[in-house]
């Protein structure tokens, strides 16, 4: 009876595990290489590339030498997903500039607020960006020392980190 039962709930477990929804991300591999092929040595098969120097202007601007691109292809988020991940604040504590960076799983209007310590909104900004990953640089050597709330709002979802102003 016990070892039944045992049988029953992991199969309930699994069935639960498979009826959640997924959520990955798609890479699309791409090797630059101007020689190379496969081989095979014993029971095992590989491929090499020969390398020469190579350079790939890629679609974002980077640049690219011999090896392996492997962007990011990030599927659209169901209704109702925070479509903002990924956020961070660096450096904390700042000086004179702060970095903000997150990844937008689909193009949103992001509300960003920094509001001090008194509950003030000394900073605010709202603006559309495309789908992908953002960093966002702003001077904080204009705001007093203290410590400050950095606020994201996207889709209806919220962010907040506490930044240090020196």
């Amino acid at each position: 009876m016990k070892k039944t039962f045992t049988r029953y709930l992991l199969f309930a477990g699994f069935a639960l595990l498979l009826s959640l929804p997924a959520r990955s991300q798609i890479l699309v591999r791409q090797v630059n290489s101007p020689a190379g092929g496969s081989a095979t040595a014993g029971n095992v098969s590989f491929e090499y590339t020969i390398g020469e120097v190579a350079v790939l202007t890629l679609a974002n601007g980077d640049m690219l030498t011999e090896g392996f691109n492997q962007p990011e292809v990030i599927p659209h988020p169901g209704q109702g997903v925070n479509p903002l991940i990924n956020a961070i604040i660096f450096p904390n504590p700042a000086v004179a500039n702060v970095k903000i960076q997150f990844d937008l799983l689909a193009a949103a209007n992001i509300q960003m607020l920094f509001i001090n310590s008194a509950g003030q909104v000394v900073y605010q900004e709202a603006r559309r960006y495309a789908q992908g990953k953002i960093l966002i640089t702003l001077p904080v050597n204009r705001f007093a020392a203290g410590i400050y709330t950095v606020m994201l709002k996207a889709g209806g979802h919220v962010f907040m980190d506490k930044l240090i102003v020196q």
